[in-house]
């Protein structure tokens, strides 16, 4: 494939700075370090601009935090500034991302997503009586620098370019050159990136038809002879990147349920895993407990639990919903609408 040059400039151009800056506030709270920069907007994106034609940026370093989901993850943020160029190179290199991307990858994508992979699972386990999944073991903490600027130098050309992301990815490491900070909108993209040769080692091997991938999880369809053939497949191309699948993946009959982004897809039922119901009935009460101390009104807590709900919906459990939150005091739900919308 023909390497590509002439990203560098527009990475860098002060316009599309601006519109990096006004990106990267999104879904974030105006801190002291986003409204100091907004008060300063001109000179700020001057400097980047600056810093990156004389290739003196420097990145990080990074706040860390633990965030608590289905299990506990420690958050690598970048400061504001970083932000903005980490949004100024996804503007720029996204759609190029995007050329070499399999039909089969979901995570990071326009028109893509959870609900349309959870569609794809879905028809997918209907049609198949097996299935393997392999999720790979603390991937973002495992993807080697070096091999991931070596592909990147495969893609892109420009000096400047590869130099530039020469220092992000030395910005952190969770060993010596290993490691990507999660929380960091570059490092989903790249990381995407990296495995985007498992989609090409899947469709190239000719033996699966039915797949998909979400960032690192891999789930392919088929017969027990599928299945075992693709297990070798998969597990031999993350050793080539540098990678493991925790456990040496999942493989078994459809029939016992296929854990697919929180649900578990069964042919004809679709039902929300249990680590997803953990995670709605902790996010309800915490909401609740924000309203009760009046931290927002009636209509911000009805919008709140409404949009956990908008999720679960997807999956066949209206039942369990509706006993759920019934089990609840009234009082807690300040609107009479929510049972509706659930169902």
């Amino acid at each position: 494939m023909k390497r590509i040059k002439g990203l560098f400039d527009p990475i860098a151009d002060y316009k599309n700075l601006a519109s990096a800056a006004y990106l990267a506030t999104r879904n974030c709270r105006r801190n002291r370090e986003i409204v100091q920069f907004f008060d300063n907007l001109e000179n700020e994106l001057n400097a980047i601009n600056q810093d990156l034609h004389s290739e003196r940026y420097r990145f990080g370093p990074y706040q860390s935090f633990q965030v608590r989901d289905t299990k506990t993850r420690t958050i690598h943020a970048p400061p504001f500034r970083d932000r903005v160029v980490h949004h100024a190179m996804i503007r720029v290199l996204g759609p190029i991302f995007e050329q070499t991307a399999s039909p089969n990858s979901y995570a990071c994508r326009v028109n893509k997503g959870v609900h349309m992979a959870l569609k794809k699972a879905r028809i997918a386990t209907n049609q198949s009586p097996w299935y393997g999944k392999v999720d790979v073991e603390k991937f973002y903490d495992s993807i080697s620098h070096r091999l991931l600027y070596d592909r990147l130098a495969r893609r892109f050309q420009e000096g400047k370019l590869l130099r530039l992301f020469r220092d992000l990815l030395a910005s952190y490491c969770t060993t010596p050159e290993r490691g990507i900070p999660i929380g960091s909108l570059t490092s989903q993209y790249l990381g995407n990136f990296l495995l985007d040769s498992v989609d090409r080692t899947i469709r190239q091997s000719g033996i699966a038809t039915d797949w998909l991938r979400y960032m690192d999880d891999t789930i392919v369809w088929g017969s027990h002879s599928v299945i075992h053939a693709m297990r070798e497949v998969i597990i031999t191309e993350l050793n080539n990147l540098g990678l493991k699948a925790k456990n040496g993946g999942e493989w078994n009959q459809c029939g016992q349920g296929v854990p697919c982004l929180g649900f578990v897809i069964y042919p004809g039922r679709v039902r929300l895993g249990k680590q997803a119901r953990r995670r709605l009935r902790r996010r309800y009460r915490s909401a609740k407990n924000q309203f009760q101390r009046g931290e927002f009104d009636e209509f911000e807590f009805q919008d709140r639990i409404t949009s956990l709900f908008a999720h679960a919906k997807h999956a066949d459990d209206c039942s369990w919903r509706r006993a759920w939150l019934y089990s609840f005091s009234h009082r807690d739900i300040p609107t009479g609408h929510l049972y509706g919308d659930i169902q």
